[in-house]
């Protein structure tokens, strides 16, 4: 009897041991899935009709003929794309199998042979608070990864996005974002910087269904078509741009803000800056991820910036003005913006983001460590000092949402 109870306790020790066993195989550690999956991430150099270098991405191999998953704006203003692979092989491609530019995904394609690819996973099943790994290729350094989490979902006009912690840095725009079990489950498309890492990603399951190993057209027919279509639109950076990322996705340095205005004026493309005669009706950017990226942008020049360098970035808008206030009403179809300058050396104080949202919103957004108090009988969402400097409040209206959230100098 002894020997027999001896027995079966030994065979459930066995039984438990083999099911942790399984489960640590179901489980690859993140160096298994950068070892297993990268060979499979690509650098993409976005060339002109003169072999000039216009911008720099990511992207990964998705068929074994060589059709790759990207981010659009990687794409833009270029004829060819030279592909560039971890084991050093260097493709060059003028293909295009699909794009889609609400959602800024492209699929190009190489002509290659039994080439490694990534595993697809279903996006429809990633949660909030689901660890990631982010595989990509900045400032053209080959298969860098980083980790975190995806920190909320956000509905844009046309479609959604993955919110995640994971750090990603210019040039990771068309980059892929996979589950713990190695799944690509998102393109890295662009990051926005505001003392808080925000970095946004493109669900994979919005390009799954465009890929294909047969082209539509060359790349320039392509691009030239959709910029003749959209004349005003600022595309996000990769590494050779400017704001978004990645992406700023598309997700960038922050560039100095102390002086040049130059420099600055960089981020607004010069069809963009050229457009006059808009109302305050008319969006200065059609995407919200673009909006996003100006409001970053001028968050992050609080103290530095001056109201002839901020007139000069957004000189394509419909401005209201006055003495203190700056405010255009449509940064894109969903956001505004109302800037405030100190007197008289009229130096950039707060910017204020003009939204609609829910607390729920501002929580996946910014987190939940906040203060709710009342102050001059308005409600406020007081998230205090950041790391940055800055203070961040949100102003409730009388139905509970959310109507501006505003950046300032924090007090000392």
């Amino acid at each position: 009897m002894f020997k027999r109870g001896l027995i079966l306790i030994i065979f459930w020790q066995c039984v438990i041991c083999g099911v942790e066993i399984s489960a640590q195989q179901a489980a690859p550690s993140v160096g298994q899935i950068a070892r297993q999956q990268s060979r499979a991430v690509v650098v993409l150099e976005a060339l002109d009709t003169r072999g000039n270098l216009v911008s720099q991405g990511s992207g990964f191999i998705v068929t074994p003929a060589g059709a790759i998953v990207t981010s659009l704006h990687v794409l833009r203003g270029s004829s060819t794309v030279r592909v560039r692979m971890s084991n050093g092989d260097i493709y060059t491609t003028t293909e295009v199998v699909e794009i889609d530019e609400l959602k800024d995904i492209a699929i190009i394609r190489i002509k290659g042979f039994d080439l490694p690819v990534v595993t697809l996973g279903n996006s429809e099943r990633t949660e909030i608070g689901e660890e990631v790994v982010v595989i990509s290729s900045p400032e053209g350094l080959t298969n860098s990864v980083s980790t975190g989490i995806v920190s909320g979902m956000r509905q844009l006009d046309t479609h959604r996005v993955f919110q995640i912690s994971a750090p990603i840095s210019q040039g990771s725009s068309g980059g892929a974002i996979f589950n713990t079990r190695g799944e690509v489950i998102g393109i890295a498309t662009y990051l926005l910087k505001s003392g808080q890492n925000i970095n946004f990603a493109v669900p994979i399951n919005y390009a799954r269904g465009m890929i294909s190993d047969r082209s539509i057209g060359s790349l320039a027919t392509v691009i030239s078509r959709i910029e003749r279509t959209e004349p005003g639109q600022v595309a996000p950076p990769s590494s050779s741009q400017s704001p978004v990322a990645t992406g700023r996705p598309e997700t960038p340095e922050t560039p100095e803000t102390s002086g040049s205005t130059e420099r600055l004026e960089g981020q607004l493309s010069t069809a963009a800056r050229e457009r006059r005669g808009r109302t305050a009706l008319d969006p200065l950017f059609p995407r919200p991820d673009e909006a996003l990226a100006l409001f970053y942008r001028l968050v992050d020049g609080i103290g530095l910036l001056s109201a002839v360098e901020i007139d000069n970035l957004t000189r394509a808008a419909a401005v209201e003005k006055t003495d203190y206030r700056y405010t255009i009403r449509f940064l894109s179809y969903q956001y505004g913006v109302a800037l405030s300058f100190s007197q008289p050396e009229r130096i950039l104080t707060s910017v204020e983001m003009l939204v609609n949202w829910s607390i729920e919103d501002l929580r996946n957004t910014f987190g939940d460590k906040f203060k709710l108090r009342n102050v001059d009988s308005q409600r406020i969402i007081d998230y205090g000092r950041l790391e940055t400097g800055r203070s961040l409040i949100a102003i409730l209206d009388s139905n509970g949402n959310v109507r501006t959230i505003r950046f300032a100098r924090a007090a000392r």
